[in-house]
């Protein structure tokens, strides 16, 4: 494809004003915006993140977090609306502070902070603080501020995470000695109610029950024996009219007894050992059986007169000794079966106090697991508390801090202004390209063979006369003059009489949202 240059630099030459005046204008406006922007400082603060001193073998922190996590909340409390204000306050950061409103001041400290970490991950954790302003000492102060802010803050965050932690678990602690209390007086109050029948003495229960049931059998069996023989005496007495002195003489109630306490006594010792209380007892009721019968039988042994004795009266002896063994047994058989009944109602409701019994047990197990738990977990919060408050945790340090810088940080004057020349070549390039775009009139040979698809014999190009040339050559380089004066010259003025120019591209960069 072969490019006219000749074509093309003409065109330059014939737009060349209109490209002159943009490169012109923007040039101006850059080199004034770089002479008239304002000096700004640069301070910096390094941080360093740095891990617990007691091992956490030795000595849990309690205060679990991600360092990085840990500087991206103490930044964000940092950047708040409040903090922003009131260090700008503080520090003087702006001259027309008074003029200014919040929301604009907010934005230019968010703006000319600058906070950032780097490491992690096996690596030490770095976090650099800047800060930019109209002074070095503004800059130094504000960064020293933040640091000061962000040590605070740090310390503040674990130690109240600590403490909240050390709170909430003594209060665990108190909350479950009192269920335990309680439960333990639960446990207590029910075996209390239920000491007849709890599961513990089932087993004596149903031995005591086997015994009874003996003793009543043998009971019942004498008391029919005693019957008996007293009906037997009668029918003698009636068919004889007399009753032998040598009959034998039936055993009394306290030496049926005794007999009964020694065949318990030598089941109970087949059970228990010589010492126990069940054993001893049986032996204290038979020692003090034993002295009643050798009393009775005193009383009652008859005189040895060699009289003979009346049929009648050792009829009406027998009898009344008959008697009173039968309603000794009685008394025993009633007895027996009111001690038989209680323990059928005792053995009958062990089961479920049992269940009962089991269930809170397990209830105060759970409790009592609950408790040893917390117990141990308050003391490791109280280290991890005391491990903080001795600042033997994490913790972020100082270790370079800011100081006044000598040289400004910006602007970088030839920057700008190169920039606003760059700018207005781009503009009046573009300017070019869209003139050429937008005409469709006929100015070379090749245009007329790509529109007209003919190929033209020969072409008779503009012919200008002398006086013509030279007219339009003075219009071309009165033009130039015009944009190379005028334009700064216009500039000027309404950079003097009517708005700074740097304060006038603000804001008409601003209504175009380029800023």
């Amino acid at each position: 494809m072969n490019i006219d240059l000749k074509f093309y630099w003409n065109l330059i030459l014939r737009r060349l004003p209109a490209m002159m005046a943009i490169i012109i204008i923007c040039s101006v406006v850059g080199v004034i915006m770089a002479m008239r922007a304002p000096v700004t400082y640069q301070a910096n603060a390094v941080l360093l993140v740095e891990p617990p001193q007691i091992p956490d073998a030795l000595a849990d922190t309690i205060v679990r977090d991600n360092a990085g996590e840990s500087i991206e909340i103490i930044r964000r409390q940092l950047m708040t609306r409040a903090n922003m204000l009131d260090i700008a306050n503080d520090l003087n950061v702006f001259e027309n502070y008074s003029s200014m409103s919040p929301d604009t001041i907010v934005g230019n400290m968010r703006r000319q902070t600058d906070i950032r970490s780097r490491g992690g991950r096996g690596q030490p954790l770095i976090v650099t603080v800047r800060f930019e302003a109209r002074t070095g000492r503004i800059a130094a102060n504000v960064v020293n501020d933040y640091v000061t802010r962000i040590t605070s803050a740090n310390v503040e965050i674990r130690t109240d995470a600590a403490q909240d932690t050390l709170n909430f678990f003594e209060q665990e602690v108190d909350r479950l000695s009192t269920e335990l209390e309680l439960q333990s007086a639960r446990i207590t109050q029910f075996q209390t109610e239920n000491a007849s029948a709890l599961p513990s003495e089932q087993t004596i229960r149903i031995n005591r029950q086997a015994l009874l049931l003996d003793r009543l059998t043998r009971a019942q069996r004498d008391r029919d024996n005693l019957m008996e023989q007293r009906s037997n005496l009668i029918q003698i007495f009636e068919r004889t009219g007399q009753v032998e002195v040598s009959e034998a003489i039936p055993l009394t109630a306290d030496e049926r007894e005794l007999q009964g306490l020694e065949r318990e006594m030598s089941q109970a010792l087949t059970i228990y050992s010589a010492q126990s209380p069940q054993v001893q007892l049986i032996q204290r009721r038979i020692d003090v059986l034993t002295e009643q019968i050798a009393t009775q039988a005193a009383n009652l042994q008859p005189e040895a007169t060699g009289e003979a004795v009346e049929g009648p009266s050792v009829l009406d002896l027998q009898l009344s000794q008959i008697d009173s063994q039968i309603e000794a047994l009685t008394q025993e058989i009633s007895g027996l079966e009111t001690e038989l009944a209680d323990l059928d109602d005792a053995i009958g409701r062990t089961p479920l106090n049992a269940i009962t019994l089991n269930s809170l047990q397990r209830d105060y197990d759970n409790v009592r697991s609950q408790y040893d738990l917390a117990v141990e977990r308050l003391s490791q919060a109280s280290t991890g508390a005391r491990i903080e408050d001795t600042a033997r945790g994490q913790r972020i340090s100082l270790i370079e801090a800011a100081t006044v810088p000598n040289s400004p940080a910006s602007p970088n004057r030839p920057r700008i202004a190169l920039t606003g020349a760059a700018l207005g070549i781009g503009l009046a390039g573009a300017l070019f390209m869209m003139l050429e775009l937008l005409n469709r009139s006929v100015r070379r040979p090749v245009e007329i063979t790509n529109n007209l698809g003919i190929i033209p014999l020969a072409t008779v190009p503009y012919i200008e006369n002398p006086s013509t040339r030279t007219v339009r050559r003075l219009i071309r380089i009165a033009s130039l003059v015009i944009i190379v004066i005028g334009i700064p010259a216009a500039l000027w003025a309404v950079d003097t009489y009517y708005q700074p120019l740097d304060v006038l591209t603000s804001r008409v960069l601003n209504r175009l949202g380029l800023t």
